[in-house]
């Protein structure tokens, strides 16, 4: 496994291994690593337990008790490995059962409890970040990747993802309820190549006219596939011959696709020497990708020979270094496609995004908000206004009910929900204690809900008329007083009636007037 090497390497790496640990939906795998000084990674051990969360919560909704149990247990295991190894530092994640299960907070505590071990939960938008970053670098620019259209098919056991790539940037990217070794719980019957296509493929074409009507507009050069069953099939059709990414043409897909559905799990098992869940995943697989290729009419898959962990292991070292997160321009890019969808005023957008940025910027000794805080900032002052899609009226509280209901790649669910309070407070009442969706937050989360408020309401009102009327913005302060000096060639008494109206909830906050005023010369 590489590690940050090439295009971004990290500025330094841990002394002492590290691990990563992915809990998915019929299996847990830990993996610990030591990095080289130039960011290469050694895989020092690499331990996979069986482990069918998925049965569980797939049909009941929770993971039963057995489950837990045996969870423990091997996260027991996981805790002594890693301290044999004298790992301090690690990252353990679960997705799609785990994330689905009805008791998971219960079972969350009981892992850490039982093993010392925290365990986290990568929702769809975390999972899209990673898989996409992961792409990207193993991609390495080929295949026109960071230029052009592609779409990005994860396949999981127990779920799957579209992403959409346009022009190079992620736009969007959904998590899918479908999974090879799901779909027999999907199903309710054992899967078999003589009932796979009469009773799978319709489930699986009608899931896949949502990815259709996703990519409207974008033509995919590339359709890209990542996944465990997916690495097991590209092995297949090279004849198990080890490369970074593999290509599998749409004749050739369709030959193996023909000659695997003639032969049942356990000669696929003896025959290519897969693991068994692997090979229990092939046929579906096939099935799923046979449904992609008829919507993206594409000439070949392109197959990354990446997995979870590895994005994990990329991740965690970007984040103990402390190199910047490469994914922003991303989290960006899919928060504009989302306002297009809802038809925003782009214009608009874009300059009470601007304007708040200058705030933020300028006045980070009064708000006290981490770097993190800015990327929110930026995301829902785009989407403050998409609302207004569903009304006019009351289109601040549109604006949360769209944002709390959409999934932004890069963005953790926690985050979602604070931005689209954010965003229910951009205008009219500002946070009451019957406000129960504010109150609930904690405390920490309500002071930053309401510092970005205040701040957002402030950027918007600038940008009244919707005219972009605000060229250059100097912010200044002092203890009473936030001046705000604006170059404009036009009058600046609607900008000015606006911050009356909505300045209120900033001087609640941080303790001062907003005074604006013209800096142009004579005064415009």
């Amino acid at each position: 496994m590489t590690g940050s090497k090439g295009k971004n390497p990290p500025t330094t790496t841990p002394p002492e291994p590290v691990a990563v640990i992915d809990v998915g939906a019929y299996s847990t795998r830990l993996r610990i690593v030591q990095y080289t000084t130039d960011g290469e990674a050694e895989i020092l051990e690499e331990a996979l337990q069986p482990l069918p969360l998925g049965n569980d919560v797939f049909n009941s909704g929770y993971i039963s008790a057995a489950n837990v149990f045996s969870s423990e247990e091997i996260f027991r295991d996981f805790t002594k490995l890693m301290r044999d190894y004298g790992v301090v530092r690690y990252k353990a994640v679960a997705t799609s059962a785990v994330r689905e299960a009805l008791n998971r907070d219960i079972f969350l505590d009981r892992i850490e409890q039982s093993s010392d071990i925290r365990l986290e939960i990568l929702e769809g938008g975390g999972e899209a970040r990673l898989l996409f970053l992961a792409v990207r670098q193993a991609l390495g620019g080929r295949f026109g990747f960071n230029t052009g259209d592609s779409i990005i098919y994860t396949i999981g056991t127990g779920s799957s993802q579209i992403s959409i790539v346009e022009d190079g940037r992620l736009i969007s990217a959904d998590t899918i309820r479908l999974g090879t070794l799901r779909l027999a719980e999907e199903v309710g019957q054992k899967l078999t190549p003589g009932n796979l296509r009469e009773a799978v493929d319709p489930l699986i074409a009608a899931t896949f006219m949502g990815i259709a009507r996703m990519s409207k507009g974008v033509h995919p050069e590339n359709l890209i596939a990542i996944g465990a069953p997916v690495r097991a099939l590209a092995s297949i059709a090279r004849n198990r011959r080890q490369v970074r990414v593999a290509t599998i043409s749409r004749e050739s897909f369709e030959k193996l696709f023909a000659s695997l559905s003639r032969v049942n799990g356990l000669e696929i098992v003896s025959q290519y020497g897969l693991a068994d869940i692997d090979a229990a995943g092939l046929l579906p697989c096939c099935h799923m990708l046979e449904q992609l290729f008829e919507i993206s009419q594409t000439s070949r898959i392109i197959v990354p020979m990446i997995n979870t962990r590895d994005a994990l292991a990329e991740d965690f070292l970007r984040e103990i270094v402390g190199d910047p997160d490469p994914f922003v321009p991303q989290i960006v890019s899919s928060a504009e496609h989302l306002g297009q969808r809802y038809g925003y005023d782009r214009e608009h957008a874009r300059k009470v995004a601007d304007l708040a940025l200058i705030l933020f910027d300028h006045l980070g000794r009064i708000h006290s908000l981490p770097p993190r805080a800015r990327v929110l900032l930026e995301v829902v002052a785009l989407l403050h206004d998409i609302g207004m899609f569903i009304s006019n009226r009351q289109h601040h509280k549109h604006s949360y009910y769209l944002l709390r209901n959409s999934e932004l790649p890069g963005i953790s669910e926690e985050e979602q929900n604070l931005i689209s309070l954010v965003a229910r407070y951009h205008r009219r009442a500002t946070p009451r204690s019957s406000h129960l969706e504010f109150t609930s937050q904690t405390p920490e989360d309500r002071v930053t809900i309401s510092k970005l408020a205040a701040i957002l309401r402030v950027a918007d009102a600038l940008d009244r008329a919707h005219q972009s009327k605000i060229k250059n913005l100097h912010v200044s302060f002092d203890r009473e007083k936030v001046v705000l000096s604006a170059m404009c060639n036009r009058d600046l008494t609607l900008a000015q009636w606006g911050l009356r109206m909505k300045a209120d909830m900033f001087e609640q906050v941080f303790g001062r007037r907003v005074v604006l005023q013209n800096a142009s010369p004579a005064g415009g």
